[in-house]
């Protein structure tokens, strides 16, 4: 049905991989676009720097809102422009989703309790 949930996990390998308080002074910028988006429910962010590799998991309202995602000149062009390489990714069906503090703010994304 197109309007289950769908995730997007993506990982991104870079030739040179920022640290680990780079990236998220990075990602800060693009949080209140994150937030403003009425199709998305959810994104994190990871970094495995013994890996090299860096990704997000994000949850979508519904399978067209993935799918218009991830055929947007944003994710096609403008992401890989940004960060130097093109992502890996794949869509994912939605399990149950536990959060148990809603985080508003960027500042607060980065901690934990």
């Amino acid at each position: 049905m197109a309007t289950e949930k769908r995730a997007l996990m993506c990982a991104f390998r870079p030739d040179k991989l920022k640290t680990t308080q780079e990236m998220r002074d990075w990602f800060a910028g693009s949080y209140p676009r994150f937030l403003a988006m009425d199709s998305l429910e959810y994104k994190c962010w990871w970094v495995d720097q013994e890996r090299k590799e860096w990704g997000a998991l994000y949850v979508f309202k519904s399978e067209k809102a993935l799918n218009d995602y991830v055929n947007s000149d944003v994710w096609r062009k403008v992401v890989p422009e940004k960060y130097g390489c093109v992502p890996t990714w794949k869509a994912v069906e939605v399990g149950l989703i536990i959060s148990k503090k809603a985080i508003t703010d960027k500042e607060g994304s980065w901690t934990s309790d």
